[in-house]
This record gives structure tokens, C-alpha cells and sequence, in this order.
């Protein structure tokens, strides 16, 4: 969906908004989703090709890496896409797989899309450091109802405070903060 700003004319794409619903025909099987028109999109990629790379994705479709990742992540926990390599995904056609087969390939998903979590939060490093030099300190359940507000929640689930002290502590033990009195500050060099 495209908002319209009146302010500056200009149009803002809300990747958040509507819903596709989606009937994928295989050679075995036709799967239903209902799904954001930016799942859509990216599923899309795949009615002309076989094989994508995750960068390819990103690029046509105009979205951060990180987010194309975590878009393709759904497709592969959903048996519809499988990682061949290192965000290279293809359409997988028949769901002829054993049983072991499909709970490592969801063991694998559920790993990737812990690294993208990871790597999501990393990304907001510099927006953290910023409220921190503008208001001196802040608290984990601060920065986790700002970093809340941010980030995409569709594959991953819902950001938990647990995340984000993990990731303020991280950055504690790479001295860009320190922890004093229940709030994180810039570390002092």
C-alpha cells in the first residue's frame, strides 16, 4: 500500500499494509497464504526463475538485505522456497521430503532467522547511540519500546526486552557503553 504525504507530495510505501491472499500452485500440491503484499512481491520474483539470491531480491524489489532475508525466511519455514546456499533460495516443488528432512530444514530456518534478528539489531547500533548522546543514559525497557516501534516482527515474533538487554550488554563488553544504576551511557574513552 502507498500513502500520500500531502506536506511534500511525495509518496511514502507502507510494507506493513494490506493483505495478498495467494493460491501457489506446484507440480504436487497448491498451498494458500494470506500474506503482506511485500511477501507477495518477493514470492513473485519466483513465477520467472527458479533460483534467486537474496541480494538479487533486495535490489528488485527495493528493501534493506537484512529484510529481504528475513522475507525469504518465511517462504523456506513455510516449505514453499529452500536455501540451495548461502542466500541463494529456490522454489522447492515437491514436498516429497522425509520427516527428518523437513524438522532440520525448520532447525536451519529458525537459526537463520535468529541471525537476522541478530543482525537486525546490530543495524540499529548507530539509532541507540544517538538517544543515548542526546539524553545521557536510557534503560532496556526504553530503548525496547523505541526499537519496538522499528523493526519488522512478521517472521521473527515480537522483540522481547530479554533481546534487547543481550544486545546493549554486547555492546557494553565492546566498551561503546557502560551500565550504571539500572540505565546504559556512552562509555567514556
Amino acid at each position: 500500500a502507498v500513502v500520500s504525504t500531502q506536506s511534500t507530495g511525495a509518496l511514502e510505501w507502507r510494507y506493513n499494509l494490506g493483505f495478498v491472499d495467494l493460491d501457489l500452485e506446484f507440480e504436487e500440491r497448491t498451498i494458500s497464504f494470506t500474506v503482506s503484499p511485500l511477501q507477495a512481491t518477493i514470492i513473485s520474483l519466483f513465477e520467472e526463475r527458479e533460483r534467486c539470491h537474496a541480494e538479487t531480491i533486495s535490489t528488485e524489489v527495493g528493501i534493506p538485505l537484512v529484510m529481504a532475508r528475513k522475507k525469504l525466511s518465511f517462504w523456506v519455514t513455510n516449505g514453499v522456497l529452500k536455501e540451495t546456499a548461502k542466500d541463494i533460495f529456490e522454489v522447492r516443488e515437491s514436498a516429497g521430503t522425509t520427516r527428518s528432512r523437513v524438522v532440520e530444514e525448520m532447525d536451519s530456518a529458525m537459526v537463520k532467522i535468529e541471525q537476522i534478528r541478530q543482525e537486525e539489531l546490530e543495524s540499529y547500533t548507530n539509532f541507540v547511540m544517538g538517544l543515548i548522546n542526546q539524553s545521557g543514559q536510557i534503560t532496556v525497557e526504553r530503548v525496547h519500546k523505541l526499537l519496538s516501534m522499528l523493526i519488522d516482527d512478521s517472521v521473527a515474533g515480537l522483540l522481547t526486552e530479554d533481546e534487547v538487554k543481550a544486545f546493549l550488554d554486547k555492546k557494553v563488553k565492546q566498551k561503546l557503553l557502560c551500565y550504571s544504576s539500572g540505565a546504559y551511557k556512552k562509555h567514556k574513552t
